[in-house]
């Protein structure tokens, strides 16, 4: 028994320690910084004029943005060029575009583009749920080096909740959750589209084509530490082309989920420490494209996982990787994730109390 409770003290302490990361971690960390504004100039936002003002002011100058409220988002917020920011979201806050609009014009929520250093933390993002006419995202990162995601919780996005593109790099997206409340919207009769699909609830995609080698080839190297696909979440958790892909002690709880994780052209996953805790997400752990369809070369290592067996498959002679030839990082055993990971309070999502500057 004293050893039992001494096991569980080392794992509870363990735990405790990945939660409490004051300091940007994993690929975020790696051949140089990810320190936003260091906290300095701090200003708080409560409207939409606001915040688009303050994340286009002196685009290298560090400035720190804490969100108060429930922030209403007419459009996304295209940020192009900046550097040196770190956005929070005090407790309660949100950034809202709740639209339901084939107009992508309207769309979206935040958008990063040739940015850099960037950090974003418990920030609540509301979409006004899944509708595949090729909208904006709830977050989308393109061209952009740099950034830590944490504590944020991504709801309902319109064609994702949140992805990462274009040769974007050195990227953490840590106690992270993503889910959708509302039910996804049909398409439209008129849409003759056959790649639109009824059901869009397809939280995160990393490169966003296959003829991307010249933006992505050597880039889209991203960890996802502690996250949690939440109910509702049915595909791309995350799927990705390229990149190196570290998915380490996250949740996976959809009762309709059709694929977890996407591994598509030249993705290299590592996962581990993961928990699928529901029969759909057993079952549809995982996906590769076939390869005798699009060419496609993929790896994917998949161990100690809770729910599905290990895995080491790959399509064509790229090696394998493991990240801790490139950053160390503290795993759990996977049987805690569920209770840490899935804590409404004081896990995934928007947890963190903020205190106001």
């Amino acid at each position: 028994m004293k050893k039992l409770l001494t096991l569980a003290v080392v794992l509870f302490t363990a735990a405790t320690a990945v939660q409490a990361q004051s300091k940007a971690f994993g690929w975020a960390a790696v051949d140089g910084t990810t320190n936003g504004s260091r906290n300095q100039n701090p200003v708080v936002v409560t409207t939409y004029e606001e915040l688009k003002k303050q994340l286009h002011r002196d685009d290298s100058i560090p400035r720190t943005i804490y969100l108060k409220g429930k922030i209403q988002i007419p459009r996304a917020i295209k940020v192009a060029g900046v550097k040196n920011k770190t956005i929070y979201g005090l407790p309660g806050s949100a950034l809202v575009n709740n639209k339901y609009t084939i107009n992508s014009d309207s769309t979206g929520i935040l958008t990063l583009d040739g940015c850099r250093n960037i950090i974003l933390r418990n920030i609540t993002f509301m979409g006004p749920g899944a509708f595949d006419r090729d909208n904006k995202d709830n977050l989308d990162i393109r061209r952009t080096e740099r950034v830590w995601v944490d504590h944020c919780d991504f709801q309902d996005g319109m064609d994702g909740n949140f992805d990462i593109a274009k040769g974007s790099d050195y990227i953490t997206v840590s106690w992270c959750r993503f889910r959708y409340l509302i039910a996804p919207w049909p398409v439209l009769k008129e849409d003759k589209n056959d790649d639109h699909t009824a059901d869009h609830r397809f939280s995160n995609l990393i490169g966003s084509s296959d003829k991307d080698s010249l933006t992505d080839e050597g880039k889209l190297r991203i960890t996802f530490a502690n996250c949690w696909w939440d109910e509702g979440c049915r595909n791309r958790m995350p799927f990705a082309r390229y990149g190196l892909i570290h998915v380490y002690n996250c949740l996976y709880s959809s009762e309709v989920a059709s694929t977890c994780l996407n591994v598509r052209f030249r993705s290299n996953f590592f996962v581990e420490g993961c928990a699928f805790t529901t029969k759909k997400a057993q079952k549809n752990a995982w996906k590769a494209i076939s390869p005798d369809k699009t060419n496609n070369t993929f790896n994917l290592t998949l161990k100690s996982c809770l729910g599905v067996p290990d895995v080491q498959t790959r399509n064509g002679d790229r090696p394998y990787w493991n990240p801790a030839d490139y950053y160390s990082y503290q795993l759990m055993p996977a049987v805690m994730v569920k209770m840490k990971v899935g804590d409404d309070t004081s896990g995934a999502g928007a947890t963190l109390e903020i205190p106001e500057p």
